[in-house]
């Protein structure tokens, strides 16, 4: 029964676990077998191993580099220069972290299997050599012989191992001979495993798309734009005018082959509010499109010169119509009037409100606002009730037709693709605040239809923090906490809350939890690591891989947004593998 558990128990171990294993017990055995030799005096030397053992110990401790090495190959590019010394000096919570090992799965990819074949075969030799050694193994520890004999002998200061008894070998030449060439055909395969990994690897990185640049130019088109749209505000009417952007998925910026070379213009979709103080205010709430110009396109929206046609460009708006010069033949729509720049936004929209569902402008390489247009595309308009926050959604859903209407497994897969991709399109910019932020702050407009009244496919950051930059509001700044992945932290609670439905305050008391879990970041980051841990086996593979990524970045001072190569794997350990399983989920191969 001991030995069922045993094996059991090592095949729930991972790759890199295991690999840390043999690494820590081969110069165990290796001292070991050179202290009974020492032990053993000439005449039973010479009788037993015929002057051969000196030379097996020399194999022995040849396979063990060999080994040393190949991991070390294997380890190097997924593990920071901290984290290889760590590993390699035997730290076992390394060795064990599930992170490490989902790396080297994305490393090896398909040969993953057949190292984890070969380490296992590694494992069944060592510990075959093992069982054959009289040495002490901890008695508390069954879930792997190896793992009780390192606890039992560990290094002493001058990098030796202190058996306390006398050491006995009993294995016989053959065996150990046949052991040591099998060891060594492993050696050999896990070599190969490196080396073709490493040329698969780099293979890879040479046609691996860069989300990074995309995402950062995605940034630096919201700044500006944010910058943009608290000048254009500069009404003399009393009003309060809010603006809020819609969060996006945008597909394109993560796809990869032939679609990643689909050029599309970026555009941002935003909703503006006002809050009239007197008769002469006309409008209440307007949706907008702003499409980015391109360097090159830029001299295409501006007036023609005499004789000249305007030049018509290909692209591809967001929108169900392309963004101006709409061509004069076009049925559906008249010709715009000149894309002329907008100092007073207020007015603009005035100037078309209730002549489309949608008003569209244009945001120009030199940061200006050009417009206004008609923009024919579907758009719900809200009612005067306003917003509601995801918060509130899963808190307490609405009822309808007195049954609480509650987001649906697609729409939470949907939302958390959308909060994860949006994160990083807007992190470090003033739309997503750069203190904590939740599900408090992604609001729902109110509608006077649908089947919970509200418009869960267009979620939008709450114009709270946007409103004091927007009107031009300051206030007296105050010290906090400061750390650069606060944003990831706040997004890995809102994945857990999103896949299970509950939001983190529910989820505390449920768990009869004390205090405010969002009282400040450590508090949220260790009610987001108990939360993540107890569900472990409950997340998918997609949630969890995001989760804990977000997690352990939060928990790194040395990882920063503002990175591109941190930023490149932030896409591909949290979005990406959200939005592989939204699509499996809906059936679909990709956007």
């Amino acid at each position: 029964m001991h030995v069922r558990n045993n094996i059991l128990c090592t095949s729930q171990m991972s790759g890199v676990e295991l690999a840390g294993l043999i690494l820590g017990c081969l110069p165990i055995l290796i001292q070991g077998i050179e202290k009974y030799n020492e032990g053993l005096d000439p005449v039973k030397s010479f009788l037993r191993w015929e002057k051969e053992l000196p030379a097996l110990i020399r194999k022995l401790r040849n396979q063990h580099v060999h080994y040393a090495q190949t991991i070390r190959i294997l380890l190097e590019p997924i593990t920071s220069e901290f984290e290889l010394a760590e590993m390699l000096s035997g730290s076992v919570a390394m060795w064990k972290d599930k992170s490490m090992d989902l790396k080297l799965q994305e490393k090896l990819q398909d040969s993953y299997h057949a190292y984890q074949s070969t380490i296992t075969d590694i494992e069944r030799i060592t510990k075959r050599i093992a069982s054959k050694l009289d040495l002490d193994r901890a008695s508390e520890l069954s879930r792997n012989d190896l793992e009780a004999l390192i606890v039992a002998n560990p290094k002493k200061d001058n990098d030796r191992f202190e058996f306390r008894k006398r050491v006995k070998f009993g294995m016989s030449k053959k065996s150990i001979k046949a052991l040591l060439e099998e060891l060594d055909d492993c050696n050999k395969e896990l070599e190969r495993f490196t080396e073709k990994s490493e040329k698969i690897e780099s293979v890879r990185k040479s046609v691996k798309p860069s989300f990074a640049n995309g995402l950062q130019r995605i940034q630096k088109y919201a700044t500006g734009l944010h910058d943009t749209l608290s000048v254009c505000f500069s009404c003399a009417c009393k009003a309060s005018h809010t603006t809020s952007l819609q969060l996006e998925q945008r597909s394109t910026l993560f796809a990869s082959g032939r679609k990643a070379k689909t050029t599309t213009k970026t555009s941002f979709n935003v909703s503006f509010s006002s809050i009239p103080e007197d008769a002469q205010q006309v409008w209440n709430w307007q949706a907008a499109e702003i499409v980015v110009e391109d360097e090159d396109e830029y001299e295409d929206l501006l007036e023609p010169q005499p004789g000249q046609k305007p030049r018509m460009t290909k692209s591809v708006s967001f929108g169900d119509k392309p963004p101006p010069p709409y061509s004069p033949d076009d049925p559906e729509i008249a010709k715009p009037p000149l894309m002329e720049e907008v100092r007073d936004l207020c007015a603009s929209i005035q100037g078309l409100y209730k002549t489309a569902p949608c008003i569209g402008f244009s945001f120009d390489t030199k940061s200006k606002l050009r417009g206004a247009y008609p923009v024919q595309k579907v758009s719900t308009e809200p009612t005067a009730t306003g917003f509601v926050s995801l918060e509130e959604l899963l808190n307490k859903p609405p009822m309808v037709n007195g049954r609480p209407a509650k987001l649906s497994k697609k729409e939470r897969y949907s939302l958390a693709l959308t909060l994860a991709s949006s994160t990083l399109q807007l992190n470090a910019t003033p739309w997503l605040p750069s203190s904590q932020w939740g599900t408090k702050d992604i609001v729902f407009h109110r509608t006077g239809n649908g089947p919970r009244l509200l418009d869960i496919d267009r979620p939008y950051i709450s114009p709270t923090d946007a409103v004091k930059a927007l009107t031009n509001c300051t206030g007296p700044k105050t010290r906090g906490f400061k750390n650069k992945n606060t944003v990831l932290l706040a997004l890995a609670v809102a994945l857990l809350e999103l896949y299970f439905g509950i939001s983190a305050e529910k989820h505390c008391e449920l768990e009869q939890a004390d205090g405010n879990p969002t009282s400040n970041p450590w508090t949220l980051c260790a009610m987001a690591y108990e939360w993540a841990d107890e569900e472990q086996e409950n997340l998918s593979a997609a949630f969890s891989t995001a989760v804990n990524h977000c997690l352990k970045c939060f928990s790194d001072p040395s990882a920063s947004l503002s990175d591109p190569d941190f930023l490149q794997a932030a896409v591909e350990c949290i979005v990406l593998p959200l939005q592989d399983e939204l699509y499996q989920f809906l059936g679909k191969s990709g956007p």
